[in-house]
């Protein structure tokens, strides 16, 4: 398995007992999880606070080498801008950082594709919305 860097968008400072955030945007921080082999190495906490828009958070973590994303749910907008950092995107995880992680090492969560998005796709590449 080897290094792996994950983070989940939570509620309050990141860490492993933070609840998950339900909106993906406008989740406080993340928590950004290193795992060794499976096991939890180190978590650190990112901040979300003051994006111009919904591409810079995927910026961000790209920056500090993460490379999956655990959420409650995306957007095409947010999903596609990971996707283009080289970011995967796991849906599906609920209650703490703690358990996304758990659910993650469980294979319980559900990777994230172009065909679970709802919208049509080619549409919203024309139209770059600002909170």
């Amino acid at each position: 398995m080897g290094k792996i860097r994950l983070a989940v968008p939570c509620m309050g400072e990141g860490n492993l007992q933070a609840p998950v955030s339900p909106h993906f945007g406008r989740c406080d921080s993340y928590a950004v999880v290193t795992m060794q082999d499976g096991q939890i190495e180190a978590v650190e906490s990112l901040s979300n606070a003051g994006h111009a828009d919904c591409s810079s958070p995927a910026e961000t973590l790209a920056k500090h080498s993460v490379g999956l994303m655990l959420v409650s749910g995306m957007g095409t907008r947010p999903y596609l801008a990971f996707r283009q950092h080289g970011i995967e995107v796991d849906y599906g995880v609920a209650g703490t950082v703690a358990d996304a992680v758990e659910s993650y090492l469980r294979n319980e969560t559900i990777p994230m594709t172009k065909d679970t998005l709802c919208g049509c796709l080619d549409q919203s590449r024309h139209n770059h919305h600002h909170h």
